[in-house]
């Protein structure tokens, strides 16, 4: 990761963007678990000789906010609770969670010692580069009238990259990835007919504006969370589930990172309303098995074809994301993996149902090598994304899924312009070698647009620097604003 970066010019005068970053604030958590994890995952830290100099933080009210933060990501001892309520308006913790943000701070301690490399000041907030040996953040954080934190979110500084200006140049800098990546974007609209469980037809969804690779099915990672969410709604169309249902955690549902619900004691109640939530913004992987478990797999293996995925049988059987990590990394089932892709459903099924309850042993896997090219991930084209997107916009529509819209929308995944996009829904995912996002995103003038971005490759490195693969998402966006 390199050190030199340079900020993109800002679209909006300072006070603008500030009511902005408040807004932005129910992304904080996972903006930080995300780039945290992203970064940690790197193949090299930044070099001993390259490491900046620690800038002091403005003696104001937001810097001394600023303080507190580096100071609780830096501490020995875990911040408390009480602690974050004592520094944190209400407003966000209405959207924040108090234990959500001591997560995020624990998450953070992980590569301690922090300093602030960078900062620029805008009107009631700052923007500092956080900057340790293992990852640099760049951090925005704002306050309110009462000089407590209304605003905090942490995210991977900008790419050394030059924005695309036009869509050929946006064609160009994708085919220069290092990963082997599709890319489209499509105008869209729900499609008419589309009946009460949202089944979609990807080939009425509409024209496409930027198409590379587009017919290439490619992994996912997290992005399949979205066909669980599908097979949550509908189960609770069909008066079978709750939203205010209760799940219990256990050993035997505890996935592994990334999430929160990990950490909870067993016997902890979660509403399906939260891990649903969770599974969406925070992509908590215990969340998601969670709410598999209760709907069943075959559910969710029905929303394959529900939702417009061309080839459900490429997902079946659906693993949950214990199964994924034992499955692709665990030395106790290399036999299953170096047959899993040639293996019938019937044996597939199999192999999921002989595999153990009980604690995940972490120190087993190796999660330095790629498991994707065996078939072990969740694999899709564009088109399915785009149908999945309009199918849960069309669940969304419905009483049972009403809460589905909001869900969708509580983390954007990148920062958009919310005058120009008022309303942006998103699922990414990733794993070893594979960076996946899927973006909803509904313009002020009414129009609709999916942008779809898969990368995969061999080398787990090629696809670690997440906002210079992104950024042509953001890139795409800005032309669609020009549109």
């Amino acid at each position: 990761m390199t050190t030199n970066r340079t900020s993109a010019p800002l679209r909006t005068p300072a006070a603008e963007r500030s009511r902005r970053l408040r807004r932005r604030s129910v992304f904080a958590a996972l903006a930080a678990a995300v780039a945290l994890a992203v970064s940690a995952c790197a193949t090299s830290s930044p070099e001993a000789s390259a490491r900046p100099t620690a800038v002091a933080l403005p003696d104001t009210p937001v810097g001394e906010k600023a303080q507190w933060v580096l100071d609780a990501v830096n501490s020995d001892a875990e911040t408390t609770e009480a602690e974050v309520e004592a520094n944190v308006g209400a407003e966000m913790l209405e959207q924040v969670p108090a234990g959500q943000l001591v997560t995020v701070f624990a998450q953070m301690g992980d590569a301690k010692p922090w300093i602030a490399a960078e900062v620029s000041e805008e009107t009631n907030g700052l923007l500092v580069l956080l900057h340790s040996d293992a990852a640099e953040l760049q951090m925005s954080i704002s306050i309110d009238e009462q000089q407590l934190i209304n605003g905090l979110l942490f995210q991977e500084p900008p790419a050394d990259r030059t924005p695309a200006a036009s869509w050929q140049e946006l064609e160009k800098n994708v085919g220069s990835l290092d990963a082997d990546t599709s890319m489209t974007v499509t105008r869209v609209e729900v499609v008419a007919g589309a009946d009460a469980a949202g089944q979609a037809d990807a080939a009425g969804s509409g024209e496409r504006i930027v198409d590379i690779a587009g017919d290439a099915t490619k992994p996912l990672g997290s992005v399949f969370k979205l066909y669980v969410l599908g097979a949550v709604a509908d189960a609770v169309a069909a008066g079978t589930l709750s939203w205010d249902d209760t799940l219990i955690i256990s050993d035997d549902t505890r996935s592994l990172p990334s999430g929160e619900l990990q950490d909870l004691p067993s016997g902890t109640l979660v509403t399906v309303r939260d891990a649903a939530t969770k599974m969406i913004q925070i992509s908590d992987n215990t969340a998601t098995d969670l709410l598999i478990d209760r709907v069943g797999r075959e559910a969710v293996e029905a929303q394959l074809a529900i939702m417009g995925h061309h080839d459900p049988s490429l997902n079946t059987p659906f693993p949950k994301t214990r199964e994924f990590f034992q499955l692709g990394w665990s030395a106790d089932f290399a036999d299953a993996q170096a047959s899993w892709a040639d293996s019938s459903v019937d044996e597939r099924r199999a192999v999921l149902a002989g595999m153990p309850g009980g604690v995940l042993d972490v120190a087993s896997l190796d999660l330095s090598k790629t498991a994707w090219q065996k078939g072990i991930d969740w694999f899709a084209n564009p088109a399915d994304l785009v149908a999945a997107h309009l199918a849960l916009q069309q669940k969304a529509a419905t009483p049972a899924g009403e809460p589905v819209r909001g869900i969708l929308s509580a983390n954007p995944g990148l920062q958009f312009d919310e005058e120009v996009f008022p309303y942006v829904a998103f699922k990414g995912g990733s794993a070893p070698g594979v960076l996946a996002g899927s973006w909803l995103l509904e313009r002020a003038d009414g129009e609709r647009f999916v942008i779809t971005l898969q990368a995969s490759s061999l080398d787990p490195a090629d696809v670690t620097d997440t906002a210079l693969v992104f950024g042509n998402v953001t890139d795409a966006a800005t032309l669609l604003a020009d549109d």
